[in-house]
Order: C-alpha cells, then structure tokens, then sequence
C-alpha cells in the first residue's frame, strides 16, 4: 500500500528577555510574568521561565531576515556576524564591543538591530505555540512593569 508521510508542524514561540542581558528579574516578579501569560495565552503548549548562568543567545528560528548596524542603517554580512558569533562565546556571550564592518561604530551583538528580533541574555519567559499572534502594546507596557525593566519580544518559528 502506499502510505503519505505527513510533514511535522512546526512550532511558534513568543519568547520574551530584558533589554539588558545581565538582568534576572526577582522571582515574585518571574511568578507574576508567567501567570499573567497564562491569562493573554491560555492555549499555550508550554511557559518555560529559564535562568541561565551565562549569557546565551535567543534566536527567531525561520524568522531570521537580516541585521542592520544600529548608527548608519546599513546591512551587516551574515559571514561577519557569524564570525563575532564564535569570537564573542568562550563559553556564554561575553557581549564584547566590536566595530561595524559598514561604519566603524562600536557594538555589541546585542546592540545590533536584527529583523526579526534577536537577542542575548541570562532570562527569558518562553510560550511554545501561545496561539495569540503577536502581542500588542499594551500587553508589552505590562509585561515590562511586572518584571520592572523593558524587553525584548522574539518571535521563534522552527
């Protein structure tokens, strides 16, 4: 008999870090984030608080478009990127300043304007397929006051 193979479903994540790499919000404010999550995504799959000790690198998957220097706008090769990549991890990111291959301005990997979002950090609350799209404002505002600092929105397809 013939029998078709059915493609896995991909996953979504809605993956949210401070501003800052180096900044792991207090516990109460961590219990606060993932249960106001639970409100704004009740069909979610999973809501994953991670604390690592290093500084690591969340990524948007299949999102990825490109990164731009943050001074002049212009388009950073992925080949330049990839190299501070590996440069930069000893292990966890070290978040070191490099020049921009475009301009010259000094940056960190952090720094750099990637499109989809990307960034590093030490904290993150992670939604595996929230089922919500994307979150607007006012869900951004008040994810910021419970944890107490600005983030980062990553949207991750894999």
């Amino acid at each position: 008999t013939f029998a078709t193979k059915v493609p896995p479903m991909s996953d979504g994540y809605i993956i949210l870090i401070p501003e800052s790499p180096h900044i792991i919000p207090e516990e109460s404010r961590q219990v606060r984030a993932r249960e106001y999550f639970q409100t704004i995504a009740p069909r979610a799959d999973e809501i994953e608080i991670i604390h690592l000790e290093r500084v690591e690198f969340f990524h948007c998957g299949q999102n990825f478009g490109r990164i731009l220097c943050p001074s002049c706008r212009m388009e950073i090769s992925v080949k330049w990127w990839q190299d501070r990549m590996d440069e930069d991890y000893q292990p966890g990111f070290k978040l070191l300043k490099y020049a921009a291959p475009c301009c010259g301005s000094i940056q960190t990997l952090h720094d750099l304007i990637y499109e989809w979002p990307q960034g590093f950090g030490r904290f993150a609350i992670q939604v595996r397929n929230p089922n919500i799209g994307k979150l607007d404002e006012s869900q951004r505002r008040e994810f910021e006051r419970i944890l107490g600092t600005p983030l980062r929105f990553i949207y991750r397809r894999e």
